[in-house]
């Protein structure tokens, strides 16, 4: 249940013009790491971090599970953000988000409301919500295209202003 709700909620961060704001943080670094999970708007965090809590709570997780799962939860998102080219295979790929399928959602061509394979660990919701690109073959340069060069390389407090700027003006209809 807990990872359904966070494709829905990457799905949100992509499709609301105001979220993707902030989201775009994350998506416009062009050199994916191990660390290229943890590069986003404290806001992206704060409100991801409610969503999640929040399902938590609904569903009754213990509290002494939370921080495993979240432990587990960002093990996994952490390995997919890896700059490697890993497969899973053919199978594995429908079981567990890998490096090489979360790379199809980091590419350029992937950005914003066009996205394609939002799952954090299990692909069966980009499979069954149809929104998954098996390609296999597909390496692609990572990045947001046309965004403003500071999201990409500018410092830790450009970012974080660029991307409020960026939500109040959707926010605003611009």
């Amino acid at each position: 249940m807990l990872d359904f709700g966070e494709y829905w909620r990457h799905r949100a961060q992509h499709g609301l013009r105001w979220w993707w704001a902030l989201h775009a943080i994350h998506h416009a670094q062009r050199q994916m790491t191990f660390w290229t999970d943890d590069r986003n708007h404290v806001l992206d965090d704060v409100l991801a971090a409610l969503w999640f809590g929040g399902i938590a709570l609904l569903i009754g997780v213990p509290p002494g599970q939370f921080p495993i799962i979240v432990l587990l939860l960002r093990l996994g998102e952490s390995l997919s953000h890896a700059n490697v080219r890993l497969s899973f295979g053919r199978v594995g790929e429908r079981l567990l988000v890998s490096p090489r399928f979360h790379r199809l959602h980091h590419g350029e061509l992937s950005a914003g409301a066009t996205g394609k394979n939002y799952a954090v660990l299990l692909p069966v919701w980009d499979w069954v919500f149809g929104t998954a690109d098996w390609r296999r073959d597909a390496y692609p340069r990572t990045g947001v295209p046309g965004a403003a060069e500071g999201l990409a390389s500018g410092g830790w407090l450009r970012q974080q202003w660029m991307g409020l700027r960026g939500m109040a003006s959707a926010l605003r209809g611009r």
